[in-house]
């Protein structure tokens, strides 16, 4: 089977990738004693949209998620490739995929907000600021002016995600129509899906529209690694592969890519 996939890999035209759940390591995030403690300190502040970036900090040098996407980046870094993640960390980035061949439809660290949604305010995120506000949430300091105000109402100004409730989607659209665009390359091309880690938190971002373009394109190979929902539709049966591993232990084997 691995076989297989890596031979498409290696003669595919064209490389679609999806990230999901799996990247995010919750069950190694709850056993973190600062994670649990730092999370529910933002819980009460009612901070939630500063998870990613808790969980980014201490990913970043304890997580098995970016040495598994550094060895896919090695892999996939020389094909025509997209890669579309749910992950609101900066994971991709600490891999080295770069932001012209990826979109992050439910946020992402590198732009801030302003929390009532003006449209002016949307603007990129420093590494200071994320370590300054990394150090703050960890430590319990008294809140700070890191990210500074909205330039259009003054208003206080946050990671641009999903988890606010005037969450700005225009931060990752410009990506999303370079991505429509490429998609529209796949028609008739030898297509390899790797689905990697997605569940059903988000099955309207990759999980039902990656089916959707396994379907239609008859030369694609649909490939879906997930722990628990690695199941196929039965339209997908003949052309897929599904295997029940979780997507990190999957890639971080030693013959696996």
């Amino acid at each position: 089977m691995e076989e297989r996939i890596l031979e498409e890999l290696r003669t595919a035209d064209m490389v679609l990738i999806g990230i999901g759940e799996e990247f995010e390591e919750r069950a190694f995030l709850a056993a973190q004693p600062e994670y649990v403690s730092a999370s529910e300190y933002l819980e009460q502040k009612g901070r939630m949209e500063l998870l990613p970036l808790l969980a980014d900090g201490i990913l970043q040098s304890r997580g098995r998620g970016v040495a598994a996407l550094k060895r896919l980046y090695q892999t996939v870094k020389d094909k025509n490739y997209f890669l579309v993640s749910t992950c609101q960390t900066d994971i991709l980035r600490h891999a080295g995929f770069p932001v012209e061949r990826t979109v992050t439809p439910c946020g992402t660290l590198r732009k801030k907000q302003c929390v009532r949604g003006c449209e002016q305010s949307l603007t990129p995120t420093g590494d200071s600021q994320r370590e300054s506000l990394f150090r703050a949430i960890t430590g319990r300091e008294p809140e700070q002016d890191i990210m500074g105000c909205c330039p259009q109402c003054q208003g206080r100004m946050t990671f641009n995600n999903i988890f606010l409730e005037k969450y700005l989607e225009s931060g990752y659209l410009e990506d999303w129509k370079r991505y429509t665009m490429w998609l529209q390359g796949t028609l008739n091309r030898r297509l390899c899906i790797l689905e990697l880690g997605v569940g059903l938190d988000y099955p309207s971002v990759i999980r039902f529209p990656f089916e959707k373009i396994g379907y239609y394109n008859q030369k694609a190979l649909f490939v879906r690694v997930n722990g628990g929902l690695y199941y196929l539709t039965k339209e997908l049966s003949e052309r897929g592969v599904a295997i029940a591993k979780n997507a990190i232990d999957w890639l971080l084997k030693e013959e696996i890519l």
